[in-house]
């Protein structure tokens, strides 16, 4: 499978569905960043990505030629150039299985999603491979943002799922500010509740207490993520 995770609009999360979601779920699927001035994947401790820019479309269409999995994640900085580049290739379109556009509460930011879903359609991206994934949910995404869910309904351009969608949670900041993975800081096999207790040293108990609390934080967010991939992508 190969998905391209893209929105005109910056900070939605983009990022995070690709390196967080989508990667951990794609079996030794290729990852490719095309970004010149925000975060990257790589700026959050992602490892082997490739940096490309979006006009050079050619470059990543043969690279997508060699891998059986692969995620973009098209920075908003390039996805006007990505578009362009795009259209001078024969049915470049269909090169990806899904379009994943995160979308969030923000008013310009679903405004700018639902624009980033009609120019997918304009070039001839079919609605049941544009995926909305609403970002930063505090409850229930449909009742957050209504108007996206309105205009799949309304327009059938593309498709939209409940359970598909990713919590609001301050994990996200800690695990980019420590440049770790949900696997690394859930699996990796450490008491620290206990290590906190038997621990003489008073700043190391106090970090291994740290420790403790945010995996606890954790591993309800990648049940959500594993819920949200599974509705995301059937």
């Amino acid at each position: 499978m190969k998905i391209a995770v893209l929105n005109y609009s910056g900070s939605v999360g983009k990022t995070v569905a690709a390196h967080h979601l989508l990667k951990p779920r794609m079996s030794e699927a290729a990852f490719f960043s095309v970004e010149t001035i925000n975060q990257s994947a790589s700026d959050i401790g992602a490892s082997e990505v490739s940096q490309l820019q979006g006009k050079k479309f050619g470059e990543l269409l043969e690279a997508l030629v060699l891998e059986e999995n692969a995620i973009v994640d098209i920075g908003a900085s390039n996805i006007e150039s990505f578009f362009e580049s795009m259209s001078r290739f024969s049915d470049s379109e269909r090169e990806f299985d899904l379009y994943v556009v995160p979308v969030t509460p923000d008013q310009k930011a679903w405004q700018e999603s639902l624009k980033t879903v009609e120019a997918l359609s304009n070039i001839g991206v079919q609605a049941e491979c544009i995926r909305l994934l609403p970002n930063r949910i505090v409850a229930d995404p449909a009742d957050e943002i209504p108007a996206i869910f309105n205009y799949v309904k309304k327009t059938k351009k593309a498709r939209i799922s409940e359970h598909a969608y990713l919590f609001e949670s301050e994990i996200y900041g800690y695990l980019a500010a420590k440049r770790m993975s949900f696997a690394e800081l859930i699996d990796d096999g450490m008491d620290y509740r206990a290590m906190a207790k038997s621990e003489t040293d008073t700043e190391k108990a106090k970090d291994y207490a740290r420790r403790y609390r945010w995996k606890k934080l954790a591993i309800p967010v990648r049940n959500n993520q594993d819920d949200a991939f599974t509705a995301l992508v059937a």
